[in-house]
């Protein structure tokens, strides 16, 4: 008889340890639910959770830190490292702007993410501060109840794309869009050619008329960090030189190439000096009025045109620029102009050996 009611005592206790054990695997214990603390207001509206939720079977632990800013996909990733961290159920997390209160209420589990705002004036321990952390942790509270029933408020958050494996290119040129172009070149190392067109106007004393030469004048350059050279063609307007007796039309085309390096280089701004050579050509034809005087016959008469030069450019957009040049070009080989005049040679016009030179252009710099 005594052996039997320690055999019905036994099986009592071992129930009694079945039944709790299996209480236990039923989720009776409490879960943790994290909250980042950034402030002691942060703390303060914690204290407010903490004493509308203490029915539930939930812990809130405060983890103080720094706010979970940026993005809303950098903030949830955020929000699920603190909660892996730490084995959490759930993060909490706060953000105030002025007036307004943004409550986040993130489960990674089920990747819900609760998002509300509140109004909320003054600062902890006012009457309307303390009125409006009721409301949050009102929030709150219906928060957590919803994922202690297994029904997470707020919306899904999608998880994000793959990365895309890249692949590397084969080498080649490298393409540089315009949208990153420099402008003016950032420095000299920026660059290493850059390609300009230039049209504009010229006028020139030749000596052989007191206003000289006027025309128009046309250009390629190439520049490099350290020099530019240009590839530079005139055209000059043609002059009548009449003395009475005689009307000598002459016409005069240059062509030559001119190196420069700059000596002060700005923003917008560039002064180079330099020098060049080229191909001086006078195109003449006479008329005579008397019959004594014989013309001679139309022709082209070369001449070497060399000299330094100097020039100022202004870039007033990306693409455009105005250039101011000045010339010292000295003519080896000009032709001097006169008649013959019953076997005898009558020098008329010779012109200057060295000849000023000024012209201004627009810059084209593709």
């Amino acid at each position: 008889m005594a052996s039997g009611v320690v055999l019905i005592r036994l099986g009592l206790v071992a129930a009694l340890c079945l039944g709790v054990e299996a209480r236990a695997e039923d989720g009776g214990g409490a879960w943790l639910a994290v909250a980042r603390i950034a402030s002691a207001e942060d703390g303060a509206l914690l204290e407010r959770v903490r004493g509308q939720s203490s029915d539930l079977p939930v812990e809130l632990r405060a983890m103080p830190g720094p706010s979970l800013e940026g993005p809303p996909q950098a903030q949830w990733r955020s929000a699920v490292a603190l909660a892996d961290a730490h084995q959490a159920r759930a993060v909490l997390w706060f953000q105030r702007s002025g007036s307004e209160l943004r409550v986040h209420f993130a489960e990674p589990g089920s990747r819900h993410l609760f998002v509300r705002t509140a109004k909320l004036e003054g600062q902890p321990g006012a009457l309307e501060w303390s009125a409006g952390a009721e409301a949050v942790a009102l929030v709150v509270r219906s928060a957590l109840r919803a994922v202690e029933a297994g029904t997470p408020l707020g919306e899904v958050v999608e998880a994000a794309a793959p990365p895309v494996p890249v692949l590397e290119p084969e080498p080649g040129p490298v393409v540089v869009p315009p949208e990153l172009w420099t402008y003016p070149p950032a420095s000299k190392d920026a660059r290493s050619l850059r390609w300009q067109v230039m049209v504009g106007g010229l006028a020139a004393l030749d000596g052989y008329t007191d206003s000289g030469q006027q025309g128009f004048l046309i250009g390629s350059g190439w520049e490099f960090p350290s020099a530019r050279l240009r590839l530079l063609l005139s055209l000059s307007l043609a002059r009548m030189l009449p003395d009475g007796r005689t009307d000598v039309k002459l016409e005069q085309y240059s062509g030559g190439l001119w190196l420069d390096f700059p000596l002060l280089e700005t923003g917008t701004l560039r002064w180079g000096l330099g020098a060049g050579a080229g191909l001086l050509l006078f195109g003449r034809s006479t008329e005579s009025y008397f019959p004594g005087i014989q013309a001679a016959k139309p022709r082209f008469i070369p001449a070497l045109l060399v000299g330094p030069d100097t020039s100022l450019r202004w870039s007033f957009s990306r693409l455009l620029a105005v250039e101011l040049s000045v010339a010292a070009d000295a003519a080896v080989g000009r032709p001097e102009l006169g008649y013959s005049e019953n076997g005898n040679f009558v020098p008329r016009n010779q012109g200057w050996a060295i000849r000023p030179r000024a012209s201004l252009a627009l810059v084209l710099l593709p």
